[in-house]
């Protein structure tokens, strides 16, 4: 499958007006809280960053109860990448977390935020929570034929330029996001609410 998608990064007044449009005229498609072990090759735990010439994007995913190995080909700012999944049996992510690191993918990063994807206008629209400061966006072609950017802006939405997205990146890892291990996953999860 390969997905055409934008995002970026929004105040927490937009995200409510955002939030507040959705549930007036969209369909709830799902709202979960969502664990990520970004284990892609090439890490780097010095600066938290990812010197990844394959072009392939690996994380285990956990989202409220349902869980999933997930790859993306492609960069990490291009429009249209092609995604790969499969899915786990619920309780099977820390052994499979496991695995991946015994074969070498041992390093990287581990994301967790609060989502609620809707669908409106033929497009998948997900609005995320890192902190009580840091909010996000995600515009996804529902069809593949409608262009996510025409949407953003009549939400007046700013997507990510590519050195946008990049700072982005490099600044949710330094101080939102945690480095890799399996301990801290073992506590995340032992913590987990549905």
């Amino acid at each position: 499958m390969t997905e055409i998608e934008i995002r970026g990064k929004i105040t927490k007044e937009k995200f409510n007006e955002v939030m507040a449009l959705m549930n007036k005229d969209a369909s709830l498609k799902d709202c979960y809280k969502r664990l990520s072990v970004d284990i892609s090759p090439g890490f780097n735990e010095v600066d938290r960053s990812w010197q990844n010439v394959s072009g392939v994007d690996l994380r285990i995913k956990k989202s409220g109860s349902k869980e999933k190995i997930s790859a993306k080909m492609g960069n990490f700012n291009d429009k249209e990448r092609e995604e790969l999944d499969i899915k786990l049996e619920e309780g099977q992510i820390l052994e499979t977390i496991k695995m991946f690191v015994r074969l070498g993918l041992g390093k990287g990063m581990i994301y967790q935020w609060e989502s609620w994807e809707f669908d409106f206008e033929d497009f998948e629209v997900k609005l995320s929570k890192y902190t009580d400061d840091y909010y996000t966006f995600e515009i996804e072609s529902g069809t593949g034929k409608n262009d996510p950017d025409d949407l953003t802006k009549k939400l007046g939405l700013v997507p990510y330029s590519d050195e946008e997205y990049k700072e982005a990146i490099v600044w949710e890892n330094r101080n939102i996001h945690q480095l890799f291990s399996i301990e801290a996953v073992e506590k995340i999860l032992n913590n987990w609410e549905k």
